[in-house]
């Protein structure tokens, strides 16, 4: 034990005597680490990704689906991130891959009793192994989150298909049937048109200048003129391509809709003989109290069954009822296009207003789409958002690990150094 202490003041000493030496040693050695850290942190960029829609803290995505933070780094994100770049020729997908890093932040909001969601995570780009060439390394990760955040709006949020979907302009159709078609088409915008206009129809694609409620107007027109002018030319003037092939449909047609109407009639039929069969004690009326949406006590009469009978009755006599009036309607057709004759002239006039139909929506279509796209952007515009680091100057240094890379250095030279007092010691003890 005297052994160890005379060694350790003899060190001590040495390091006294040299004092002003290991000063310098120590602030070099500050430099040149610091330096280091300084320059390797130029490759290393940071960002904070939080997602702040209401469906996240479910870990869902804004439709629902099941959300999957790593889907950040998945090929498809980095491919399109180095596209984005510029860098295709450069930096393949795996390699960015290897040196990107994701970690959660926070644990969100409780998911059952033991599972937290988490809502923000950490993106750690080190580029230090990546030839970016002229491109930051801060710009490199820009690029990740500006490729996630295209596709997670164009996979996760509204779905666009519908107005994608562009009909095909004929020039071979029988009339009467693409008509038909047509109408179709435009119940599906009409549907899509109306939850946007519900939704937000003062919104204005700065752009276009278009809105929802503009776009509502030119499908109306298509609606209440363009649709019923062609349907009346096309009746009324007994248009056909193949006149037998048409009227042989929509007999069929007829044919299936009679058994339908038939069998609705045979519903209500056996609901009203249902009800006359209950007895007067069966559907007497039972009153109890029960609370409105104001919570305010009112007295309400019990459910029966007679009462679900006469629901069905009424829904059975109501879809019989537009059946029947279908067939009134399909069969004036049939009986028109069976007394006229269709000229050359009648078909392509006919098929000419089709033709201004179908391009009508398609130009309907992708202007929707146009504007549908910027609102869905300007909807989710806060539902990712990204906060980059800008490390001071001592981070950047990593002023922490320097100094306990110093501390570590001075240790081992002090070890160094007993170790050398031990070896003297031990030689002079041999020589005595």
């Amino acid at each position: 034990m005297k052994k160890m202490k005379d060694r350790l003041k003899s060190v001590f000493r040495v390091f006294w005597s040299n004092k002003y030496r290991l000063v310098c040693v120590v602030l070099l050695l500050c430099l040149l680490l610091g330096s280091f850290h300084y320059v390797t942190s130029s490759n290393q960029a940071t960002v904070e990704l939080s997602f702040n829609y209401a469906e996240a803290s479910s870990g869902l995505n804004p439709n629902k689906t099941r959300f999957n933070a790593y889907e950040i780094l998945s090929d498809t994100i980095l491919e399109r991130a180095i596209e984005l770049a510029g860098l295709k020729d450069h930096v393949t997908a795996e390699q960015l891959s290897g040196c990107l890093r994701l970690s959660p932040v926070d644990t969100g909001n409780a998911s059952g009793d033991d599972n937290y969601i988490c809502t923000t995570y950490r993106i750690s780009l080190d580029a230090g192994s990546l030839d970016l060439k002229n491109v930051k390394v801060t710009d490199m990760l820009k690029s990740v989150c500006k490729a996630y955040r295209s596709y997670f709006l164009e996979n996760y949020c509204d779905n666009q298909e519908i107005l994608k979907t562009k009909l095909e302009v004929t020039t071979d159709s029988e009339p009467y049937l693409r008509i038909n078609e047509l109408k179709l088409r435009v119940k599906q915008l009409t549907r899509y048109l109306s939850a946007r206009v519900t939704e937000n129809k003062s919104f204005t694609d700065e752009d276009t200048g278009n809105n929802f409620t503009e776009m509502d107007k030119r499908l109306t027109n298509i609606v209440n003129y363009d649709i019923p002018n062609a349907t009346a030319y096309i009746i009324e003037s007994g248009v056909s391509k193949d006149p037998a092939m048409l009227t042989s449909i929509l007999e069929y047609k007829n044919k299936i809709d009679s058994m339908t109407a038939e069998k609705d009639m045979a519903y209500y039929n056996a609901d009203k003989a249902g009800i006359k069969m209950y007895e007067k004690s069966m559907t007497s009326i039972v009153m109890i109290p029960t609370t409105d949406e104001l919570d305010e006590y009112y007295m309400s009469r019990t459910k029966t069954a007679m009462d679900r009978m006469a629901r069905s009755a009424d829904a059975a006599l109501e879809e019989a009822t537009d059946y029947k009036q279908e067939i009134v309607d399909t069969s004036y057709v049939i009986d028109k296009m069976k007394k006229s004759k269709t000229g050359a002239q009648k078909l392509a006039s006919a098929r000419e207003m089709i033709n201004k139909l179908e391009n009508a929506l398609n130009d309907l279509s992708e202007d929707l789409f146009v504007l549908d796209k910027a609102y869905i952007d300007y909807k989710a515009r806060n539902y990712i958002t990204f906060n980059y680091a800008q490390p001071s100057f001592t981070q950047r240094i990593n002023l922490k690990k320097t100094a306990m890379e110093v501390a570590g250095v001075l240790v081992v030279g002090f070890v160094v150094c007993y170790m050398r007092v031990g070896r003297k010691e031990k030689k002079a003890h041999e020589k005595v």
